[in-house]
């Protein structure tokens, strides 16, 4: 049976985060980190939270944006969850999950404390919440980008009739609201792209609070964030109504 999530859209409005930082299980937080006014010292402090492993990891992408993205967009992964957990960020370990979904090892798995984070073209966001899964996706809007060929193979035959019916105008906006929910859907799961993107619909419109997740699995809701200009985010966690706080990163 086909179940609908709930969609929630507000106006995202980024804030900084209070010296004193409470996670509540009745609470999200979204965290927008941007990686294009990192300089060269701060980029040196920011490798330097790393692991080997992540630091091998950022070595390998071809280009210096993206090694940059990935740097930073992690040493603030590394930073934030390193305040949820009161240890120090280098002292964090990691584990993977069935599909490969990053969760926080021993000792700070006793936290309860779940994450996912996604980054794209110098944005990154990052949820963190307490005893629930979360998914998250930012992309880029590119204009460049050929999105009806990737929507025929991956999205629904209700979705893809419900894009080519909106103004051309909108199209490009409605494909990475829907692609960001599929992904965010997925991720919260714990499936990624290994899940069917085809098999999860959202329910397109031109306007936001339109938007909704049918599938075949209920408890989910989903949120379409307002990240920067240019880009599409979306959240979805699982369990009951969250309070959602944003917060802009500020290393």
């Amino acid at each position: 049976m086909r179940r609908t999530v709930p969609n929630q859209s507000f106006k995202s409005v980024w804030r900084s985060p209070p010296a004193g930082l409470l996670l509540d299980a009745n609470e999200i937080h979204v965290w927008l980190i941007e990686a294009a006014e990192t300089d060269a010292d701060n980029l040196a402090a920011h490798a330097a939270l790393l692991s080997a492993a992540e630091q091998a990891r950022a070595d390998r992408f071809k280009f210096a944006k993206d090694r940059l993205l990935f740097t930073v967009a992690h040493a603030a992964l590394r930073s934030i969850l390193a305040r949820y957990t009161e240890t120090l960020p280098g002292n964090l370990q990691f584990d993977l999950g069935g599909h490969g979904k990053p969760k926080l090892g021993a000792p700070q798995a006793g936290s309860r404390v779940a994450f996912n984070l996604s980054h794209s073209h110098g944005a990154a966001l990052l949820a963190v919440a307490r005893s629930r899964e979360v998914g998250i996706d930012v992309e880029f809007v590119n204009a460049d980008f050929a999105f009806d060929e990737v929507a025929e193979r991956f999205f629904t035959a209700g979705e893809v009739a419900a894009l080519r019916a909106l103004p051309a105008h909108l199209r490009r906006r409605a494909f990475y609201k829907c692609w960001t929910s599929k992904e965010a859907f997925l991720k919260a799961k714990g499936t990624g792209l290994s899940g069917d993107l085809d098999e999860i619909n959202i329910g397109l419109a031109a306007s936001r609070e339109q938007s909704r997740i049918e599938a075949n699995a209920p408890g989910w809701s989903l949120i379409e964030l307002n990240v920067v200009a240019d880009y599409e985010g979306a959240l979805v966690y699982e369990g009951e109504p969250a309070a959602i706080q944003l917060y802009r990163w500020e290393p």
